[in-house]
């Protein structure tokens, strides 16, 4: 069974706001010379006005003609500003720069949380709150990317969702509410994004899946570590304020939207055939297994995401010294990110890939804790390579479990809807909770159980099968 969804199913017209390429109207010019003597179809007469000179008594060519004779002199002179927007490096601008956005605001409070939670007088189960809070929001505002973007269209949806990142982080620096205000703010802003880029991957790349997603997942990674390694550092630079630290990220998301901008302005509506909700996911078992392998391998990221810099300062490593050591892992989980999902899709069998990056996860995180900290950069090479490349597995399943573009739709925000949410309670603030009870080595027995969990899951969700939904 050719493990690629099938296309064959008729599908929605969508939005195209970031075109591939332009069709290029047939010209009757194209076919083979017409005899010698024989006018061209199309020609004008004889004494007709020279070329590019429309006489005042002349109609509208027939439907049969070709264009126009000054077509293509119209769209050799077309402006460069036009061809700079419809060029197929937009798409590319556009994954690259939602997938840089998507982690910075969130990885960059994790080696701050010291300097937050003595500043406001945070608990330790507000602080778990803290950091589950923008992760929950993921799965709670996904259901809400669609009808958006029917509505608005998807480049409008991209640059207020970039907004909205813009205004969390100048918010969270207001006091304790506007802390958690700003943070919502932030996961409900980044939900949307994470929804539409694998739309956009699928819309303007159908035929390069792998390499975008695998470019997708790897700019992800690019983005935690940077942001995670220069937490510190920045607030240091900026006189001690997390605040300031904090917001630096907010001018990251600013210039990504002004990307945006100019697409507000050639934005195509193509008509067609409206959706119809195909029921039977629900009660789809690989459809589950695909959103808890979803679920299981977020939920074990995000608690690195959160929790990462404190459990590596736990061994005796200062503050900025921890946030560059799980840094590493998040540059390693850029080569996870971009060499599983493009292995992936080679095979008709995605077990064996599941399997062994969530073995890898798990060998990472329990080196945090057991290992002699004179191995842990190797540690951080190996979790960042499994937690990078479970997640990018878990983001091609989605694609080749699908029968058809609509039900990769329906799974798409199942699996992002009910994974995000789940993580959210089962990563951060479980891990926060049990640490807070029972100490890290506990932390460490909960990895386990979580990862044979993902294991299952896994083993389902990789076998080389297809959803297929009636209708």
């Amino acid at each position: 069974m050719d493990p690629r969804p099938h296309h064959d199913a008729p599908t929605e017209a969508v939005v195209t706001p970031f075109p591939a390429a332009r069709a290029v109207p047939h010209r009757s010019d194209s076919a083979a010379p017409p005899p010698e003597g024989v006018p061209p179809q199309g020609a004008p007469p004889e004494g007709a006005a020279p070329e590019g000179v429309t006489p005042a008594h002349a109609t509208s060519s027939t439907p049969d003609a070709g264009p126009p004779p000054d077509h293509d002199r119209d769209r050799r002179g077309k402006s460069l500003r036009a061809v700079l927007r419809e060029h197929p490096a937009w798409s590319v601008a556009a994954v690259v720069l939602i997938a840089f956005n998507l982690r910075p605001a969130i990885t960059s409070v994790a080696p701050l949380l010291g300097a937050i939670r003595a500043d406001l007088g945070l608990s330790g189960f507000a602080t778990s709150v803290l950091t589950m809070a923008p992760v929950v929001c993921l799965g709670l505002f996904a259901p809400a990317a669609p009808p958006l973007v029917r509505r608005l269209g998807v480049e409008a949806v991209l640059l207020a969702s970039l907004l909205g990142i813009v205004a969390g982080t100048v918010l969270r620096g207001f006091g304790v509410l506007p802390l958690f205000a700003g943070t919502i703010v932030i996961g409900a802003s980044m939900s949307l994004l994470g929804v539409l880029a694998p739309v956009v991957v699928k819309r303007d790349f159908p035929h390069r899946i792998g390499p975008m997603m695998g470019l997708y997942t790897m700019t992800i990674g690019f983005g935690a570590a940077v942001s995670t390694a220069t937490a510190v550092p920045l607030m240091a630079a900026l006189g001690g304020s997390w605040q300031q630290a904090l917001l630096v990220w907010g001018l990251s998301a600013l210039l990504a939207g002004m990307v945006f901008i100019p697409q507000l302005f050639r934005r195509e509506r193509v008509g067609g055939r409206a959706r119809t909700h195909r029921k039977g996911l629900m009660r789809d078992p690989l459809a589950w297994q695909v959103t808890g392998y979803m679920a299981l391998v977020s939920s074990l990221a995000y608690s690195v995401f959160a929790w990462g810099p404190t459990m590596v300062a736990a061994r005796g490593l200062d503050p900025a010294a921890a946030g560059v050591m799980v840094s590493i892992s998040y540059v390693a989980q850029m080569a996870g990110g971009f060499l599983a999902p493009m292995l992936a899709v080679r095979t008709r069998d995605q077990r064996p890939m599941a399997v062994l990056m969530v073995l890898m996860g798990l060998a990472g995180l329990t080196g945090y804790i057991f290992a002699p900290v004179g191995w842990l950069t190797g540690v951080s090479i190996v979790l960042g390579i499994g937690q990078g490349g479970a997640f990018g597995v878990a983001l091609s399943l989605i694609v080749m479990r699908a029968g058809d573009q609509q039900v990769a739709t329906q799974l798409s925000g199942l699996s992002q809807s009910v994974g995000y949410a789940v993580c959210g309670v089962l990563g951060p603030l479980m891990v926060g909770t049990i640490h807070d009870a029972a100490g890290w080595h506990a932390v460490a027995v909960y990895h386990l159980v979580l990862s044979v969990a993902a294991l299952v899951a896994g083993l389902g969700a990789g076998r080389p099968k297809t959803i297929r939904l009636p209708g």
